[in-house]
């Protein structure tokens, strides 16, 4: 048998703030990805797909170039 609960969260103005902030930076951390795998097939569609993993290792130079990346989590 399968069970569920409900639950409803009432995030303070600081946690509001900080999730913006990680959803925010989410997204811009996958259009840059995005942008930047279209370019690559676009270049040389023959290469091949990029997986999540290798994916990963651009985060750290993603954080030098683009600052108020640090304010989110590392994953």
């Amino acid at each position: 048998m399968l069970a569920g609960i409900k639950l409803r969260l009432y995030p303070n103005r600081v946690q509001k703030d900080k999730l913006a902030q990680m959803f925010g930076n989410d997204r811009f951390v996958w259009n840059q990805m995005l942008a930047m795998m279209n370019e690559r097939y676009k270049n040389n569609h023959h290469l091949p797909f990029l997986g999540k993993y290798k994916l990963n290792y651009l985060l750290p130079s993603m954080k030098l170039e683009f600052p108020f990346l640090k304010n989110s989590d590392s994953s």
